[in-house]
C-alpha cells in the first residue's frame, strides 16, 4: 500500500537520556528520545568510540497531535561508562539525520565547610544549628550526636533543602543546614554535641563542638563579644612626624577561646596583603597584634582601615573601624621654655617646654643637652584642650650638678603636624644655667638640620 500525502516532512528534536543514579550492577543503561517529527518512520543506530553497536532496543514510535515521538535504548558496560568511552546515538529521519553524545559527566567532589552554633532562650531547652556550605555533589546526610553516640532523644529536628550557587568555573555548589532543640537536662557542662557531614563518595566528616549551651544572661561563643575583647591601637607621633609612616595595631584579647584569623581590610573590603603579621603573648588571656602600615598621608586624612577577626564558631567576624579623627584647621604651636626654681634644694632639677595652642592635640616633645640625644628622662604631659586648641608640658629631669655647667646648653624639640611640611620641621627652645640667671623664661630660637640625631 502506498500513501500519498501532501505533509511536510518534520526533522526531529533528540534528547539523550541517562540512567538516573550510579546504580549497583555491571551496567548503565542509556536512552535516545526523539520528538516532533512527521513522518512516523525513523532509525536509531549506535556507536562506541566511532564503533557500531547492534545490542541495542528500538520502540516502534507512538503518535501524539500530529507528530510522532520514539525511544531506543541500550545498555553499556559500566567499566566502558567509568572509563569515559564516547557513546553516540543517532536518529535518521527522511527530514535529516539528528545525532547525540554521551559521555560519564564529569562530578565535582568537595568538602563542605561545616559550623555549628548553640544558643538557649530559657532552662529547660537548647537550640543547635549547622550549617554545611559550598559542597558537591548533592548527596549528603547530615547526622546529630551527643557524646559521640547518635542522638535520639532530640525534641525536635528540621533540615532544609538544599540551596545551589556556582563557583567561578560553572560548577555547581551546595548547601544546606540542619536544626535540632534538645532538652537542657539532658545536658551537662562537659557535653560535646556535634553535627557530622557525610558525603556519598566518600565520608566527609566535619565538626564542631560546643559544651552546653548557658542563657544570655551568661556569654557563650555564639556571642563572640563575650570572649573578645579588641582595641585598635593608633601610630605614634613620633613615627609620624619624623619618619612620614607607622604601624597601626589591632590587639585582640581572646578569654575562652582559639582565635582563627586577623586580618586588615579598606573600608570597602579589599583585603591589604602587607597588613597581616601576627604577634601572639600568651598567659591567662591570649594577646594578638596584627599590625598595619601606614603613611602620614593616610593618617592625616583620615583613611579608614577595618580590622577583621574570624573564628569558625561565629556566624560573622568581628570588625572594627580605625580612622584619626581631624575635626578642625590644623594650627601651629608656641613654645617657651620655662627654667628651674632657682632655691630648689633637691639634688635634681626639672626644665619645662611650654607648647601652647596647638592643633590637632597630637604633639611630640624631644630634649637635646649640647645638640646630642638627652641621655636623661623626659615625658610630656597629656594634652589639654583649651577653646579648641591644646596645651602640654614637656619635662626633663637632669641633676643639680648638670644644670649648674655654665657651658651646657638644653633644648626641647616640638614637632607636630603643622610644621611636617615646613622647612624647619620642628620648634627649638634652648635655655642654659648662665642664661637663666638673671631671667625666668629664655626664647632661643634654633633650626636644626635634618641630620641631627633628634630628628
Amino acid at each position: 500500500m502506498v500513501t500519498v500525502t501532501s505533509a511536510t516532512s518534520t526533522k526531529p528534536t533528540v534528547f539523550p537520556l541517562i540512567q538516573c543514579g550510579s546504580g549497583t550492577g555491571s551496567t548503565i543503561t542509556l536512552g535516545c528520545l526523539a520528538t516532533g517529527f512527521t513522518p512516523s518512520s525513523l532509525t536509531y543506530t549506535w556507536t562506541k568510540n566511532g564503533a557500531a553497536l547492534t545490542d541495542f532496543i528500538q520502540y516502534p514510535t507512538v503518535q501524539k497531535d500530529n507528530f510522532y515521538q520514539g525511544v531506543s535504548q541500550i545498555q553499556v558496560s559500566r567499566q566502558d561508562w567509568d572509563a569515559e568511552h564516547e557513546f553516540n546515538c543517532a536518529a535518521t529521519h527522511a527530514a535529516g539525520l539528528v545525532e547525540k553524545g554521551f559521555k560519564k559527566p564529569v562530578v565535582i567532589y568537595k568538602e563542605p565547610t561545616v559550623k555549628l552554633f548553640a544558643s538557649s532562650n530559657d532552662e529547660s531547652e537548647a537550640y543547635f544549628s549547622c550549617f554545611a556550605n559550598d559542597f558537591s555533589p548533592n548527596q549528603y546526610e547530615i547526622k546529630w550526636l551527643l557524646n559521640d553516640q547518635k542522638l535520639t532523644n532530640q525534641i525536635h529536628e528540621v533540615k532544609t533543602l538544599t540551596a545551589e550557587r556556582k563557583d567561578e568555573k560553572g560548577n555547581p555548589l551546595y548547601s544546606a543546614a540542619s536544626f535540632v532543640m534538645l532538652n537542657s537536662s539532658d545536658l551537662s557542662s562537659d557535653s560535646d554535641v556535634m553535627c557530622q557531614f557525610e558525603g556519598k563518595k566518600h565520608q566527609i566528616v566535619n565538626s564542631t563542638h560546643h559544651q552546653k549551651p548557658i542563657n544570655p544572661t551568661e556569654p557563650d561563643t555564639g556571642c563572640p563579644e563575650a570572649d573578645v575583647d579588641i582595641q585598635l591601637i593608633g601610630p605614634s607621633i613620633q613615627n609620624m612626624v619624623l619618619n612620614r609612616q607607622g604601624m597601626v595595631y589591632c590587639q585582640v584579647r581572646i578569654n575562652k577561646i582559639n582565635l582563627e584569623k586577623i586580618s586588615w581590610e579598606t573600608e570597602n573590603g579589599k583585603s591589604i596583603n602587607d597588613a597581616e603579621q601576627i604577634t601572639k603573648f600568651d598567659g591567662p588571656n591570649k594577646i594578638y597584634k596584627a599590625q598595619l602600615p601606614i603613611t602620614f598621608d593616610e593618617w592625616s586624612r583620615g583613611d579608614k582601615f577595618v580590622c577583621k577577626v574570624e573564628h569558625n564558631d561565629w556566624m560573622t567576624p568581628l570588625k572594627r573601624t580605625y580612622q584619626r579623627i581631624n575635626g578642625g584647621t590644623t594650627q601651629r604651636p608656641s613654645v617657651f621654655m620655662l627654667p628651674p626654681l632657682e632655691h630648689s634644694k633637691k639634688e635634681t632639677v626639672t626644665l619645662s617646654c611650654f607648647v601652647k595652642d596647638f592643633y590637632p592635640h597630637e604633639v611630640f616633645v624631644s630634649w637635646l643637652v649640647d645638640d646630642e640625644e638627652a641621655d636623661f628622662p623626659f615625658s610630656t604631659t597629656t594634652p589639654v584642650e583649651n577653646n579648641g586648641s591644646f596645651s602640654a608640658y614637656g619635662q626633663l629631669t637632669i641633676s643639680s650638678d648638670h644644670w649648674k655647667n655654665n657651658d651646657t646648653v638644653y633644648s626641647c624639640v616640638v614637632y607636630h603636624e603643622s610644621l611636617v611640611d615646613t622647612a624647619i620641621r620642628s620648634i627649638v627652645r634652648s635655655i642654659g644655667h648662665r642664661t637663666s640667671e638673671n631671667t625666668n623664661m629664655v626664647n632661643l630660637n634654633m633650626n636644626i638640620p635634618d641630620t641631627c640625631k633628634a630628628q
